[in-house]
């Protein structure tokens, strides 16, 4: 009896930091997006839709840039570095516009950064 509450004793602060551990990484693992998809048209001889944590939009990516799927990847970047000037929220916090203006800017400009992101992964550019 001894011996096992000893071993238990010096085994306590173990378990506690894998127990922390686990919990932690359950926590992290929500906001990397673990389990979300998005509808892309996989690529030909693709394997279909793939999962992709930064991109939690419903929204095709292609349709977010205003690309066909048939663009190429220069093309996705001009179009994408086009986009983020005109919705950049910096832009538009000088210009005394209402702050819901801004807000609406701000998650068009996040939607196009998660669009772009998510396309970059799935061609590999």
């Amino acid at each position: 009896m001894g011996l096992l509450l000893r071993l238990l004793i010096r085994a306590a602060p173990l378990l506690f930091f894998m127990i922390l551990a686990r919990s932690a990484r359950e926590m992290f693992r929500q906001f990397q997006g673990g389990g979300w998809t998005y509808n892309v048209p996989p690529p030909p001889g693709g394997q279909g839709q793939r999962r992709n944590p930064g991109y939690a939009g419903a929204k095709n990516p292609y349709e977010v840039l205003g690309c066909p799927p048939s663009s190429t990847n220069d093309e996705i970047k001009r179009k994408y570095r086009e986009l983020l000037a005109k919705y950049h929220p910096d832009k538009f916090i000088g210009q005394n516009l209402d702050k819901e203006f801004v807000d609406l800017a701000s998650r068009k400009f996040q939607e196009i950064q998660e669009a772009y992101d998510a396309l970059r992964s799935r061609r590999g550019f």
